[in-house]
């Protein structure tokens, strides 16, 4: 099997502007971290331990279509200690989840294609040192869509979705279980988590061209607790679950992303909390947020000073899109927020609380290296003042990663540059693309898959011509198969337009 390529011996750059002001090396209650090189790299998820943190992502490598999992591990400091690529022989993977179960260890969730097996899930190991330890291939995972990764039944499972099915697959015995998929519909996870023995899992269903947000409960056994398909009417056009946390009693609160009309016209993209009591199965209400902007739901979490909610969001003007903290407490009462980001596009995705109760929220920023997107962190020390802290300077340093520079990656033949997806950049009602390649006359054969800026199918089919339904706004990958090989294009999606 390839090894991974490795980089520890690397430049830093300081990048300052106006809003981000600081000295490298300075620690203070909020930091900010960026690393990046010549591709396009994308933060999914931080694990921290005991000396440092991994941060988990997936990068576009330059001069090539190929997609790979990328791994940067931060000291205590927050400086790089090395970056590597996820190895194989693969066309396309992307970093999903991660966890560790052994200190100074990391497991990474990846969801990739190769030649051999097709799409399915793949688990990389790595220390905190930069030592490989191997791929593991999870049995009966063959055109497998992973998600995210829980503890249950004392053991450790993936869930994710086979074609539109739901399902959740043991790593330790192979064991399948499905839920969900009734005919005529297509449902997917987005995040699941373990309440009192079930499987309590949300996402979204789309049925007769509408996607709604969807809960689900689950036996051990298999058989289901609760269901719940479009549980909030308020999102009018579309919505679909981000993520879920558990709080007290077995109260469980959904965070969702929905569109709706405004009366002005044209639309928002906004988000809201659902809140669920998984012992009863009941649904108790709902939390609503913003009522106009782009502020789609990213993430969740409850600590032992209340809820902790991750957005996207535009109301800081001079950030642009920016990465939002609301505090509440564990009640649901309002305490505060606060945003953080470049005068450039941040995009926050997953927020993990250590046990020292600091909070790591990895992203992606394009205001670090090139006008490219990089992958990022926010690290804050404990849930404070939000807002007050929000108003101060954050320690803020840039790491340029010459791994990008040193990798044995051919040119692109001149076949492989011409395919290109037209438009690619669009609107979130966008209803038509185009593919433009080198074997036009061959069209009928060729095959694609329209995948999220989490690596969540959206919608598959054949031929040159792409028809869409409603997108999230954010970077989506159109992987292209001619017969013979695959391809990655690029997919840009802006915010709601009117």
């Amino acid at each position: 099997m390839t090894q991974p390529q490795l980089t520890t011996n690397v430049s830093r750059a300081l990048w300052m502007c106006s809003m981000w002001m600081c000295l490298w090396g300075a620690q203070g209650q909020v930091e900010f971290r960026a690393v990046g090189g010549q591709g396009e790299e994308f933060g999914e998820v931080v694990v921290p331990h005991g000396t440092g943190a991994f941060l988990l992502g997936s990068t576009q490598l330059p001069n090539t279509q190929d997609v790979r999992g990328y791994v940067v591990h931060y000291d205590q400091s927050l400086n790089v200690d090395w970056t590597a690529l996820t190895p194989g022989d693969v066309m396309f993977e992307m970093a999903m989840d991660g966890w560790s179960d052994e200190a100074g260890m990391v497991d990474i969730l990846t969801w990739r294609l190769t030649t051999e097996d097709g799409y399915h899930a793949a688990i990389h190991t790595f220390d905190s040192t930069g030592v490989w330890h191997g791929t593991m291939v999870p049995p009966l995972t063959q055109g497998f869509r992973p998600t995210c990764s829980v503890k249950w039944l004392g053991a450790r499972w993936v869930v994710g979705a086979i074609g539109n099915r739901p399902t959740a697959i043991s790593l330790e015995t192979g064991e399948l279980k499905h839920w969900g998929g009734e005919n005529g519909v297509n449902d997917e996870v987005r995040d699941a988590m373990v309440v009192n023995g079930l499987l309590v899992s949300v996402g979204a269903r789309t049925e007769a061209g509408q996607t709604r947000t969807a809960i689900w409960g689950m036996y051990p056994l298999g058989q289901m607790a609760f269901e719940f398909h479009q549980p909030d009417t308020v999102p009018q056009t579309w919505s679909q679950a981000e993520a879920l946390a558990l709080g007290l009693n077995g109260n469980v609160r959904v965070l969702q992303s929905y569109e709706r009309n405004l009366p002005s016209g044209g639309g928002a993209l906004l988000h809201s909390l659902i809140s669920l009591n998984a012992l009863t199965g009941n649904l108790n209400g709902f939390l609503y947020g913003p009522t106009t902007g782009e502020r789609p739901g990213r993430d969740l979490a409850f600590t032992e000073d209340g809820w902790l909610k991750l957005t996207q969001t535009d109301v800081v003007t001079a950030l642009d899109q920016s990465m939002l903290l609301t505090h509440y407490t564990p009640g649901g009462g309002y305490v505060g927020q606060g945003a953080w980001g470049t005068l450039f596009e941040d995009n926050p995705s997953r927020m993990t609380i250590d046990s020292l109760g600091q909070i790591w929220v990895a992203g992606s920023t394009r205001g670090a290296l090139n006008d490219t997107w990089n992958a990022c962190l926010l690290r804050i020390d404990s849930l404070g003042p939000l807002d007050s802290w929000s108003l101060e300077t954050p320690g803020f340093g840039v790491h340029n990663d010459l791994l990008f520079t040193t990798l044995d990656v051919d040119q692109v033949p001149e076949d492989e540059e011409a395919w290109r997806l037209l438009p690619n950049l669009v609107g979130p009602r966008a209803e038509r693309l185009r593919i433009d390649g080198p074997f036009l006359s061959q069209g009928h054969r060729v095959t694609w898959t329209l995948m999220d800026s989490r690596g969540r199918e959206v919608v598959q089919g054949q031929g040159l011509d792409v028809r869409v339904g409603r997108l999230t706004p954010g970077r989506h990958v159109l992987m292209v198969h001619d017969g013979l090989r695959a391809h990655a294009l690029d997919l840009v999606v802006t915010g709601p337009q009117p």
